[in-house]
C-alpha cells in the first residue's frame, strides 16, 4: 500500500494541553504542527520549553495565553 504524504495545513491540528482548544501560536498566529516526535512530546511535559516551528518563538497558545515551558512575562521582557 502506497502512502501519501499530508500536507500540514490538512494534518491533524493539536489542541492545547491546559484549554484544549486548537493551539495556535500567540506570535504568528499558525497552527502548531511539530516537526518532530521530540517536540510533540515536549507539549506534554510543563519543565520542557517549545518553540514555535514557524516563528522560533516561545510557544503561547492564542486561546489561553498558556507559556510550554516557560513565562510569557519573562519572555516579553527580554525581547527589546
Amino acid at each position: 500500500m502506497r502512502r501519501f504524504p499530508v500536507a500540514q495545513e490538512f494534518a491533524i491540528m493539536m489542541k492545547c494541553s491546559f484549554c484544549e482548544q486548537p493551539l495556535i501560536c500567540k506570535s504568528c498566529g499558525r497552527p502548531f504542527h511539530p516537526r518532530r516526535g521530540e517536540t510533540h512530546v515536549g507539549v506534554y511535559q510543563a519543565d520542557m520549553a517549545i518553540s514555535c516551528p514557524e516563528c522560533q518563538k516561545l510557544l503561547v497558545c492564542k486561546a489561553c495565553g498558556f507559556a510550554y515551558g516557560g513565562d510569557e512575562e519573562e519572555q516579553s521582557e527580554a525581547e527589546p
